[in-house]
């Protein structure tokens, strides 16, 4: 029964896939989309009103509203780009993800040497992670939490591999790098709410809140250098990705340092562009 229940909701996920591919093609469709997602059946609402009240507490609830909208339309523009992503070439993939020119990324790459990379949910973090794919000279990694599903987890697992991108289940990771024999970059979301007993409850946005923290203390136990992602969407179809260190893997410092590090470069992205994070997820679950 429960696999007969996982495939319905993966053949439902595939067909809503479908069509947002067709509705691509429409371009009157997308508002009606986004007033389907925020006002239809309002998703997760709530939940986004506190957020960005709780991040910008000086906004008036016009402008929050008006930043609820932005963000409702940047969600519906990265489900409608999904069936896209599909379609593109390697060639493709470098011109629609940019990343800076002489980025740190590319330089370990080019003396092979492993990092960890860490982002949060700006932009279309899952076509940077395909564009991603195509640096040569390091083996391209990327953690993931697996689904309860499992149709809908394998479908996830094939797609983000499509060019070569690896995919470790966060309880492998420790496994991975043991017996790991190349230079590598490893890749952690690392913005999503931590546990209420985590260490690690670095100011964001002003308020202490968990985060993970366990990259970090990884890379401190075993040398590993960690970049951060800051992934920025350009017009209708384009972003860009930019590299910041968070440690070369030498200076003596501890690892709720490198985590406070990670959360004020995530922060300043996204008051630079507040539409473009996931605002529908519970990054304040817990606090202090």
């Amino acid at each position: 029964m429960k696999r007969l229940e996982q495939g319905a909701v993966y053949l439902l996920f595939r067909l809503l896939l479908w069509f947002l591919g067709m509705a691509v093609a429409i371009p009157k469709l997308k508002p009606f989309l986004v007033w389907v997602m925020a006002e239809g059946i309002g998703y997760r609402k709530k939940v986004v009103m506190g957020n960005l009240a709780l991040a910008f507490p000086s906004s008036s609830p016009e402008e929050l509203t008006k930043m609820a909208a932005h963000f409702y339309g940047h969600f519906v523009h990265l489900l409608m780009q999904q069936p896209l992503g599909r379609k593109k070439s390697e060639c493709e993939w470098i011109e629609v993800v940019r990343f800076d020119s002489d980025n740190l990324l590319e330089k370990y790459a080019e003396r092979k040497v492993s990092c960890f990379v860490v982002m949060g949910h700006t932009g279309n973090w899952e076509w940077a992670g395909l564009r991603a794919s195509l640096v040569k000279g390091l083996r391209m990694a990327s953690v993931y939490k697996p689904q309860r599903n499992t149709f809908l987890n394998d479908f996830l697992v094939r797609e983000r591999s499509k060019y070569g991108m690896e995919q470790v289940a966060m309880k492998d990771v420790v496994r991975y790098l043991q017996s790991a024999s190349w230079p590598f970059c490893l890749t952690f979301i690392a913005d999503q709410s931590g546990p209420k007993d985590s260490e690690f409850y670095p100011p964001f946005f002003g308020v202490k809140t968990s985060f993970f923290g366990g990259w970090a203390k990884i890379a401190l136990r075993k040398n590993i250098p960690i970049l951060y992602a800051g992934a920025q969407r350009h017009g209708n179809t384009a972003y860009s990705v930019h590299f910041k260190s968070i440690w070369d893997g030498t200076e003596i410092v501890d690892a709720h340092r490198l985590v406070e590090k990670f959360a004020a470069y995530l922060e300043e992205d996204i008051k630079g562009q507040p539409e473009n994070w996931l605002w529908s997820h519970r990054r304040w679950k817990w606090t202090k």
